[in-house]
């Protein structure tokens, strides 16, 4: 059964999601959203107040799932891969500075990667697009992530985001730092 997975998106860094060279994955946070959701589930991820409710920030298909063992040396470079496996056991950081304090660290490490479909991903950013009135109920408000496993509320948000938008990039991450 496909779900959609629905969350408020407090910052847009380009990290979570990471939206580097066209691709779209999730590496960092939303543990609980990485170690749940399965190939084919959908993720939505809306603006947080005090934007006003049903503001997308993106939207994608799960395409496929990476463990942390080898992301980091397949796909160098992208902002996420920000943890390499030791021969010794553990885990280096990569990026120091991003998510310090070791239960940050122990977060992300707790799930694996999910890589969306380029043909059905929609990345706004700091362009978030107004979801229209009939799908206001699929709106995420608050703290934490909302599941719904309604295949006519998905199909319908899958159809609108097909009739409206290409998929792809549409903006550029609201709050993105350098590396």
């Amino acid at each position: 059964m496909t779900r959609l997975y629905r969350y408020v998106i407090v910052t847009d860094g380009g990290d979570a999601p990471c939206v580097d060279n066209a691709s779209l994955t999730l590496a960092t946070c939303k543990p609980v959203v990485r170690r749940t959701a399965r190939v084919g589930d959908w993720i939505a991820a809306f603006a947080a107040s005090p934007a006003p409710p049903g503001l997308l920030v993106w939207a994608g298909r799960i395409a496929t799932t990476e463990d942390w063992a080898g992301y980091a040396a397949r796909h160098p470079g992208r902002r996420d891969a920000c943890y390499r496996p030791l021969v010794a056991g553990g885990y280096e950081r990569l990026r120091p500075g991003y998510h310090d304090a070791p239960a940050q660290v122990a977060k992300d490490l707790s799930a694996g990667i999910l890589i969306f479909d380029p043909a059905a991903t929609w990345y706004f950013g700091n362009r978030p697009v107004a979801l229209p009135s009939t799908l206001m109920p699929l709106a995420a408000r608050g703290i934490g992530h909302r599941v719904t496993d309604d295949p006519d509320d998905i199909d319908r948000l899958k159809r609108w985001l097909m009739a409206t938008y290409a998929p792809g990039m549409h903006g550029t991450p609201t709050h993105q730092r350098a590396c």
